[in-house]
């Protein structure tokens, strides 16, 4: 029963505006790479929310942050260059 506890309260569990600052910032993709980037952004956004919410270390949250907004960039240049390999 403790343990439906505990993941219920970190579902419920608010986060400040500085986290989702820090969590958001993959959101810039949108401005460069349009619905993919916005896409992917997006999901990059929400995972980075679930990451905060955990009951990891601040420096673990922040490496795992970065790297999924590095993963969300490196998949929306992927998707770009296959974009236009074969559709331009």
């Amino acid at each position: 029963m403790e343990i439906t506890n505990k993941l219920d309260n970190q579902a419920e569990r608010k986060l400040p505006v500085k986290a989702h600052l820090l969590c958001g910032w993959p959101l810039v993709l949108m401005l460069v790479g349009g619905a993919i980037g916005g896409a992917l952004g997006a999901s990059a956004y929400g995972i980075n929310v679930k990451i905060y919410k955990s009951n990891l270390s601040n420096i673990a949250k922040i490496l795992l942050n970065l790297l999924t907004g590095l993963t969300a960039i490196i998949l929306m240049l992927i998707a770009a260059n296959l974009i236009r390999m074969y559709f331009l």
